[in-house]
């Protein structure tokens, strides 16, 4: 399979696996059988992007991983899907959230078709991995609330650089969430955002009515 066919590959598993994902957001209740899982399906879609990103070579992983492809996609089986649906509840984390991350992903897809389609994969290769790009790490602190240091009795330099603190907020990701409600909103009436990304189009179509 070459570049764009993989591509499009891509693109059809993370749009399906977007509207799935929202569809049974954990934090939104349900009394289907197994709402403690969600579907399975979404292990399925997970692995189908994770294996798309792998096939399109690594500048392309290491870009989509600094989008937070890993972050949007962080299960592959039901133990791990469970898990992360517990601390999403837990941690009450807003859709918007990996909406942000979804739409940035479908911009890279974008690119990475044009490029593709100009024959310049070796250039797309030798471009440094943050070149127009925005980073996950703005959905991450440095350091820990002073709580879970406490807890895990671990110092400020200690501190994980992936894990994630989403429970303190600082103001680009408040800024993104503003965003994305932006746009649903905008969505009840239009359908601008929906015409250039199929990550916009489900927002509009489960959110924006």
């Amino acid at each position: 399979m070459d570049k764009l066919s993989t591509l499009e590959a891509f693109q059809g598993a993370h749009d399906k696996y977007f509207r799935l994902l929202l569809e049974n957001y954990p934090l939104i209740q349900s009394n289907q059988p197994f709402a403690d899982f969600g579907p399975l399906e979404l292990c399925e879609l997970a692995i189908e992007v994770h294996s798309c990103a792998i096939a399109l070579g690594p500048k392309a992983r290491e870009r989509l991983c600094y989008l937070g492809l890993d972050l949007l996609y962080p299960f592959d089986n039901p133990v791990d899907l469970y898990n992360w649906r517990a601390w999403v509840k837990k941690e009450n984390i807003n859709h918007t959230t990996y909406a942000s991350i979804a739409i940035r992903i479908d911009s890279e897809i974008k690119r990475m078709r044009r490029v593709f389609s100009l024959e310049a994969n070796t250039a797309y290769a030798a471009m440094p991995t943050a070149d127009f790009l925005v980073s996950k790490a703005r959905y991450k602190l440095d350091t820990a609330p002073d709580q879970i240091r406490e807890k895990n009795n671990q110092s400020t330099s200690a501190a994980s650089p992936t894990a994630m603190h989403i429970d303190t907020i600082n103001i680009q990701y408040a800024a993104d969430s503003q965003a994305i409600s932006k746009l649903e909103q905008l969505e009840k009436e239009t359908t601008i955002g929906a015409n250039f990304s199929n990550i916009i189009a489900t927002l509009r179509t489960l959110l924006g009515s």
